[in-house]
Formats: C-alpha cells, sequence, structure tokens
C-alpha cells in the first residue's frame, strides 16, 4: 500500500498488516498480528478475512503469491510484503491524542498478551467500546477478569465515595461492568445514574451520537434507566396527590371524633398544601388553559425524599397532635427509602446483569403495568409485601427475578392504595 508505515508488532510472526484509523482525515497506525487469532477471538474478523469480502479475497491472495515467492516461514517475509487491511473506526471512544496505545492495548488482548500497564477506569471504558465496534467483548471480557483489572481499580478506590464521582466516570463503570461482565457495576451504578439523574436526560437535550458510548449506553440500558427513573418519580408523586386528594375529598381524615374534626381536616389541608409548594413539588394552577409543557423533577430522589421528610407535625389545637400529613408520610416513605437507599442490602430498582441478560422479562421498560398495587401491612421489613394482579392473584417470588418483579410492580403499578392497611 502507497505511503505504508512501520508497524508496532503485537506479534512478530504475524501475517496481517492492520492500518487503523478512527476517520478518513486521522491519522494511521499500523500493526502486525495475527490473522488466525484474530479470526478466532472475533467474530467480526473471522468474516472480514473469509472469501466472501474483498479484503479476505486480497488477503488470500497475497498469502499464496508469497508462498509461491519462496517464503515458507511467515515470520521471515517484510512487513512491508505482508497483506495488508484498512480499518477506519474504532468505535465511539472519548476524544484521545492518539488511537495508538488504545489500538494496540485491544490487540494485545485478542492476542492474550498482558498489557503494559494496569488500565486506568477511561482506557478501560475505551478498551470496551474497541472490543464492542470489533464484536469480542466476551474474550476480552475474560481476558479483563483473568487479569482483575476490575478489582485492581476497586481496591485503589475502595476509601473514596461513589456518590462524589462525575457522572462521566458512573457511567464509563457502568459500560464496564455491562460489556466485562462485571455485575456489582452493573448493579452499583446503574442504581447512582437512576437515582442522581443525568444531564442527558434533561428536556430540551438531543443525544450526541458522536460522544462516547458511555453516554448512550447499548443494549437498551439508556432507555431502561429512563424508565426507571419515571416510574420512580411517579410513586414519589402519587404519594403527595394521594394525601391532596384525601383531605380535599370531603371524607373525614381526622379519627378523634371531636366537634373541631372538620377544622382539622381543612386546616391540614392548607398547611400540606403551603408545605408542598414551598417544597416545590406542587404547583397550583388552573385547568381552564394551560400553555406550559409537562415537567418533572431533574434532581437527586434521595435529597427529594428527604425533603419530603421534614413535613413538620402541624396540629389544629393541643388535642390534634397527631392528625396530620408526618404521621402518615414517614412510614411511607420509609416504605420506598428502604427500595432505593445504595447503603440497604435492596438492590431491586437498579439493573441485576444476571436477570438482564437472561430474562428480558425482567426490564421495566417492556413490563405491562399492573393495575393495583395495595400497601404492605408492615412499612419496617425492607422487603415489600406480595402485589396483586388484576385478578387479586397474590404473586409469591421464588428467585432473583421473583424479588425484582415485587418491587417493580410497586413503581409500575397504575394505582396505589398507600392508605389500605393504614395504621393511623
Amino acid at each position: 500500500m502507497a505511503g505504508a508505515i512501520d508497524p508496532f508488532v503485537i506479534d512478530p510472526d504475524g501475517d496481517l498488516i492492520l492500518e487503523v484509523r478512527q476517520d478518513k482525515e486521522s491519522a494511521r497506525f499500523a500493526f502486525r498480528v495475527d490473522s488466525s487469532v484474530l479470526q478466532r477471538n472475533s467474530p467480526y474478523f473471522e468474516r472480514l478475512l473469509s472469501d466472501h469480502f474483498r479484503e479476505g479475497q486480497e488477503f488470500a491472495a497475497t498469502r499464496n503469491a508469497l508462498r509461491l515467492a519462496g517464503y515458507s516461514n511467515i515470520a521471515e517475509v517484510p512487513a512491508e510484503a505482508l497483506p495488508t487491511i484498512e480499518l477506519i473506526d474504532v468505535g465511539r471512544i472519548s476524544k484521545v491524542s492518539s488511537i495508538q496505545n488504545l489500538v494496540a492495548d485491544f490487540l494485545r488482548a485478542v492476542h492474550s498478551l498482558d498489557l503494559p500497564a494496569h488500565p486506568p477506569i477511561a482506557n478501560l471504558a475505551n478498551l470496551a467500546v474497541v472490543a464492542d465496534r470489533f464484536e469480542c467483548v466476551p474474550y476480552i471480557a475474560r481476558f479483563v477478569q483473568r487479569k482483575r483489572y476490575i478489582q485492581a481499580i476497586d481496591a485503589k478506590t475502595k476509601s473514596r465515595s461513589s456518590t462524589s464521582l462525575p457522572e462521566e466516570r458512573v457511567r464509563q463503570k457502568l459500560l464496564i461492568g455491562l460489556l466485562f461482565d462485571h455485575p456489582p457495576w452493573v448493579t452499583k451504578y446503574s442504581k447512582q445514574l437512576i437515582l442522581g439523574d443525568s444531564s442527558q436526560w434533561r428536556p430540551g437535550v438531543v443525544v450526541d451520537d458522536t460522544a462516547a458510548l458511555w453516554w448512550d449506553l447499548p443494549r437498551n440500558v439508556e432507555d431502561e434507566l429512563v424508565k426507571r427513573r419515571e416510574y420512580i418519580l411517579e410513586t414519589v408523586n402519587s404519594l403527595q396527590a394521594h394525601f391532596l386528594k384525601k383531605y380535599a375529598s370531603g371524607e373525614r381524615q381526622c379519627k378523634l371524633g371531636y366537634d373541631s374534626s372538620v377544622q382539622c381536616d381543612s386546616f391540614q389541608l392548607g398547611e400540606m398544601i403551603r408545605f408542598f409548594s414551598r417544597l416545590g413539588t406542587l404547583r397550583l394552577q388552573g385547568t381552564i388553559y394551560d400553555p406550559r409543557e409537562p415537567t418533572w423533577h431533574t434532581g437527586d430522589i434521595g435529597r427529594l425524599l428527604e425533603s419530603l421528610r421534614q413535613c413538620p407535625s402541624y396540629q389544629i389545637d393541643r388535642n390534634h397532635s397527631h392528625c396530620g400529613l408526618r404521621t402518615r408520610l414517614l412510614p411511607l416513605l420509609d416504605l420506598i427509602q428502604n427500595q432505593l437507599s445504595l447503603d440497604t442490602a435492596s438492590l431491586d430498582i437498579s439493573i441485576c446483569a444476571d436477570c438482564w441478560n437472561s430474562n428480558r422479562e425482567y426490564a421495566w421498560s417492556l413490563a405491562k403495568r399492573p393495575v393495583l398495587w395495595i400497601q404492605p401491612t408492615s412499612t419496617g421489613n425492607r422487603s415489600l409485601a406480595p402485589t396483586f394482579t388484576k385478578k387479586g392473584h397474590q404473586r409469591t417470588p421464588s428467585s432473583c427475578l421473583g424479588r425484582h418483579i415485587v418491587v417493580r410492580e410497586m413503581f409500575m403499578a397504575q394505582e396505589r392504595d398507600w392508605t389500605a392497611r393504614d395504621a393511623y
């Protein structure tokens, strides 16, 4: 090929030169590799080097010409005489000064060679992107697991709080967990994105299809994260709507039986509206005409729940010390919090890698919404009580998937009876 460049040697006995560039305008880098290793570990290269493609036909023709020229050992063939294949685009990696080291690490891994150093998170994420581009994720995943690169990263960052990580780092770790089969990172960092929100999900943001792959997570994970966050926000909002509706309905809420009970309900409704309005979770508006688009909460869900916990114990007089919203709201916030908190054993609102890969029934974005969810008997229990189907049949979870579904159906229910077993 005109303008041939000295190759970076991955395998000194290699029979193929790969010339790689990110786009047609960028610099080229050459690598001497073993075609049989590429074909064995990557379906992409297996197809490319077959006789069904021009590259494969030219590769075979050049190999045959070298044999006819008297080369009995491929190691004796000078690099400039070897068959050359050009590759353009190594995948949606982040901006790097040069792709040479990244591609060299990728090809070393494909050839089961040690990398020069343990790759940091950003490098490992880019390596995952390149592996995905050339369809050898399973092989590179096994290589990464065997070398314990992810465990080395965890050991270095063990004392640091994951909640302080910038979003890009969270996304990089989630992509690595997804592609390189490390379920703990999938669970942990999917949950962090769901609860903490993403700059990508704000109103008006257009997805940049040239940005690094972790900014638009593959395998439908991005859509799944958005859907889970929406359902969780809807669930929290339903608590507010539930109590506003209860106190505005005219149905007696104060249970004391005093003459002042009606006034107590009116007082509590007014204070409730004031509290939610000050918090910014309620907007009073007319229904005659509203030109505004629907909005949703863009902050951290944990902080939102903590704000709701600040609801004061309003009372109209000294006899009504437990009549207000706080007494009834806090146990239900506890119930939701037990499914969301990163420091509890409950991990069911995050993505379970095993269920995600083995059973698509697990996806919230594909599941049918249950009609009704009923409040469990004890809100202090970390595991939710069984939900009920449309016909009232109880679900009995007996597996990892069953456990996830129980939690999913609380957040996905079309209606929730928050006070079916109200102990107030």
